[in-house]
């Protein structure tokens, strides 16, 4: 019987919880209003976000990273990492989009001397791609700049599009993207460089692919 009664009790105080509650939300606006449904009823805000490039649908794309002598020498493999990374994201991601396999363009850029000076969307057509994405990476580390002893990866790189229809013609779209990683602090204690830099890419690779697709973004 006293179960029974605390249990409508506690009902009854639920209830009258509710009823406060409820003018309470009323009296918050915007941005807030909606952040405090979502806490009550445990969803994260989010809004929506558009395609910079939509037109990347449905095509075949060819991904080409540059990077500098010393990142290579650091990063023999950050070419292929950073590409197929980016490849894996946009083809979950991109409706229809389908890529070169990256470690057939890193081979032609290692067996290629003067690939730098090719036009990119001629590298493109080689492979039979409808797009080519070049990585121009200008910052790429898993340290802290200032404090090299603490793991926090670090990457920048500008970003274009080149249609392969057109050779030799400036990139269809072309934006700076940088990733930090963690957003907030260096890794934790006894984080390594390959847990930082798995990361980083995966992070990374995720803000290259929503350039190009509709998505939906925590607010923050």
């Amino acid at each position: 019987m006293n179960r029974l009664v605390f249990q409508k009790a506690s009902g009854m105080w639920g209830l009258w919880a509710m009823v406060l509650l409820l003018p309470l939300a009323a009296g918050i606006a915007g941005c807030e209003a909606f952040a405090f449904g979502a806490l009550m009823w445990g969803k994260e805000p989010t809004k929506n976000v558009a395609a910079e490039y939509p037109y990347l649908a449905d095509k075949k794309v060819c991904l080409l990273v540059r990077a500098e002598m010393e990142t290579l020498f650091e990063y023999p493999q950050v070419q292929w990492e950073v590409a197929d990374h980016v490849r894996v994201t946009l083809e979950g991601s991109v409706r229809g989009l389908t890529t070169v396999d990256p470690r057939r363009v890193v081979d032609f850029q290692r067996r290629t001397a003067d690939w730098e000076k090719m036009d990119p969307a001629g590298i493109g057509k080689r492979f039979g791609a409808d797009r080519l994405l070049e990585i121009d990476l200008t910052q790429y580390t898993t340290r802290e700049p200032e404090s090299p002893h603490l793991y926090r990866g670090h990457i920048s790189a500008l970003v274009s599009v080149y249609n392969t229809d057109y050779p030799n013609s400036e990139p269809a779209y072309s934006k700076e993207v940088q990733t930090v990683y963690p957003p907030n602090s260096p890794g934790e204690w006894g984080t390594g460089d390959r847990a930082i830099r798995r990361a980083t890419l995966e992070a990374f690779a995720q803000d290259v692919a929503g350039r190009f697709y509709d998505r939906k973004v925590k607010v923050k």
